[in-house]
């Protein structure tokens, strides 16, 4: 439903300082919280910001406590005593998540005020927290109880100071006659509380709440010093709210002895009148509380923190709130924010780099780095404010390049890992060759280490250090496996040597062998031989010894026969 809250998460939340008071009296300084800051810094626009306004014990905290936040016994603080009990600005540290008429959901933060006209308190300190309270706010909810009277219109005699407070132009030393207040005011919400009369006109026919506060506004006729002054204070809050209504509520009970306890009474013990009404006020505030913006740009929580911080800061010195010189200083500090930010995402993409995909090449990784620097640009155009932004543009450029100088160092170290392992791992099975002795010659080694060079140079990433990388590892590779090959070959040599000598010596030893059973042949033979002559010679001489017997025998039978002759 339009104009309600989301979610009612914002109900375990709790108060806190938003702009405490430091010190007393004349040394009294305003200071925007730690806290405070913390909790705004987590805000993203768009943010409103409702603040409560109006004079001490009125009712106003109950109508933060109970109205808007519906929280019980566990709000801003309240007191059953004469005494203002919340000091500066506090603010509620859950958002209200609330849904627009046009469906766009606003960060709602309720600041509760100090009530102004306590007895501890004096009209330029409550001039000081009325004006904080306007200019940090984007809808400004003024309580008062009765009627728009003269008394009431009194109450808010602080607009009538609040030229004296506030300056719209900065480095401008002339008097500022609020002439243009309206266009950084926020919207006006007139809350009358326990508003006991008809709404009607002059003529008895009704009127709008609206109406109700228009016709107060209306200036009265006379010359008085009195009506002058009411009507003064009638014409600023014309001229200053032009986005302005009023809501009136019924008294809530009628037992005054319970009027102390609304903070914790149920519901239904209230007047009907009064809880339909509070109803139409939540969704009135929920549903139409614009976001908080300076110069046509929605503040995020950093911008308000640091709005608060410069608003505070001038009243601690005693200047006027410079809506110009604070804007300058927030727009400096969101524009140094932007800065970081853009900066965040630049090294956001280069760790995701990081961890994803390098080792790139050098060409990848400048197309990587060109486009994170456009996105880090764009980022921070989107974020920043006004139009000169040459200096943070120049700061921006300068720390991506400190960004992108470890991007290279650390994508140059994994560069130079990646390039070592698949070296290792490509040369492994010539490594094991060598190792093995597969490798007969030193060139059948370097065919197959060229053959490897290629797939690593085919594989390793395009950066400064791949050739590097593989000339060392190469050099390294060949002198070893080098000395291996040149060993084997040299323990060869040295086995094939030794092996000669053996076949030398065992050569030599038969050659000997076959000398010595060649020598001893040859004698047994020269003794056969010798023996044969001998027999031979025998033979002869037997041969001869026969011839001359039969030499004889022939002989002596010639002379026989001859004798027989005779």
């Amino acid at each position: 439903m339009a104009g309600s809250a989301a979610d009612e998460e914002f109900k375990s939340g709790k108060g806190i300082v938003f702009i405490g008071m430091e010190g007393e009296g004349d040394k009294a300084q305003f200071n925007v919280s730690d806290e405070a800051k913390e909790f705004l810094e987590t805000l993203q626009p768009p943010i409103a910001i409702a603040s409560i306004v109006g004079k001490y014990r009125t009712g106003k905290s109950f109508l933060v406590n109970r109205m808007l936040l519906d929280v019980v016994g566990n709000g801003f603080q309240v007191g059953a005593t004469v005494n203002s009990c919340t000091k500066g600005l506090w603010m509620w540290n859950k958002p209200l998540k609330c849904v627009q008429a046009d469906g766009t959901v606003v960060n709602l933060l309720i600041v509760d005020t100090e009530g102004i006209g306590s007895l501890d308190a004096d009209a330029d300190h409550d001039a000081k927290i009325f004006a904080l309270a306007l200019l940090l706010s984007s809808y400004f909810i003024y309580n008062s109880v009765g009627s728009i009277d003269e008394s009431a219109l009194n109450s808010l005699s602080l607009v009538v100071e609040l030229t004296k407070h506030i300056r719209t132009q900065s480095g401008n030393d002339a008097p500022e006659t609020g002439e243009t207040f309206s266009q950084f005011f926020p919207a006006f919400l007139w809350v009358v509380r326990d508003f006991a009369l008809r709404l009607e006109d002059g003529n008895g026919d009704p009127i709008s709440s609206k109406q109700y506060l228009e016709a107060a506004l209306t200036p009265t006729q006379g010359f008085s010093e009195g009506a002058e002054v009411k009507n003064r204070i009638r014409r600023m809050l014309l001229a200053f709210f032009p986005d302005r209504d009023c809501v009136t509520l019924k008294r809530p009970i009628e037992d005054e002895s319970q009027l102390q306890k609304l903070d914790t009474i149920d519901w239904g013990d209230l007047r009907p009148e009064f809880v339909e009404q509070v109803t139409g006020l939540r969704k009135k505030i929920y549903g139409s509380s614009p976001p908080k913006s300076l110069n046509g740009k929605n503040l995020d929580g950093h911008m308000i923190g640091w709005l608060a911080e410069a608003y505070s800061k001038s009243i601690n010195e005693g200047a006027s709130l410079n809506i110009g010189d604070a804007w300058a200083q927030v727009a400096n500090s969101r524009n140094t924010k932007a800065v970081e930010e853009a900066v965040s995402l630049y090294s956001k993409l280069a760790a995701e780099c990081k961890h994803s995909e390098m080792p790139l090449a050098s060409k990848d990784l400048d197309d990587r780095h060109n486009d994170y620097t456009n996105r880090a640009r764009k980022l921070l155009r989107q974020n920043s404010v006004g139009d000169d932004l040459d200096e943070f543009t120049t700061e921006l450029n300068t720390k991506i390049l400190g960004e992108y100088a470890l991007l290279k160092d650390e994508n140059e170290k994994l560069a130079r890992e990646s390039a070592l392992e698949i070296a290792k791992a490509t040369y492994a099975p010539i490594a094991a060759g060598v190792d093995s002795h597969a490798y007969e010659t030193f060139k059948v080694f370097e065919s197959a280490r060229l053959k490897a060079k290629q797939e690593m140079l085919a594989s390793v990433p395009d950066t400064p250090v791949k050739t590097e990388v593989l000339a060392c590892f190469m050099e390294s590779s060949v002198s070893e496996a080098a000395g291996k090959i040149e060993s084997k070959r040299t323990l060869d040599s040295e086995a094939e040597m030794t092996s000669l000598k053996e076949q030398v010596s065992a050569a030599q030893h038969e050659a000997s062998q076959t000398k010595i059973q060649l020598e001893k042949e040859t004698g047994e033979l020269k003794l056969r031989e010798e023996h044969v002559r001998q027999d031979l010679e025998k033979t002869k001489e037997s041969e001869q010894e026969a011839r001359e017997e039969m030499e004889r025998e022939k002989k002596r039978y010639e002379e026989e026969t001859g004798e027989l002759r005779e």
